[in-house]
């Protein structure tokens, strides 16, 4: 039978750890940028939705930094429709959002990481 000191510290062991577990988890992962050509000319929003304040925009065959790609609004432009979004490193600072029927390569605009 164990003793009340003992159960108290694998009690407390135990909450540490499980602390710490879950600062691991609470961490936001590190994406690889990923470098995305734009074909045409297309609106970068605040967020994933049309409705969304533009902060910026792409132009064609312009490179821009990629970080993951998301499901948002449906977006149909130019006889194409797709729901992935690209966040977008903007180089004025912070993060803006383009739909992937702007980018060049597959529906995910090549962007390999999902956010």
């Amino acid at each position: 039978m164990l003793g009340t000191k003992m159960k108290r510290a694998l009690a407390m062991g135990g909450a540490s750890l499980a602390l710490a577990g879950a600062g691991v988890l609470a961490a936001s992962p590190a994406f690889a940028a990923t470098t995305v050509v734009a074909w045409t000319h297309g609106n970068v929003h605040a967020g994933p939705a049309k409705g969304e304040r533009v902060v910026s925009y792409v132009n064609a065959n312009y490179s821009y930094t990629g970080l993951c790609w998301l499901e948002g609004d449906l977006v149909n432009d130019h006889g194409i429709s797709n729901r992935n979004w690209v966040r977008l490193q903007l180089n004025s600072g912070g993060i803006g959002y383009v739909s992937a029927v702007y980018l060049k390569g597959n529906d995910k605009g090549n962007v390999p990481n999902h956010c």
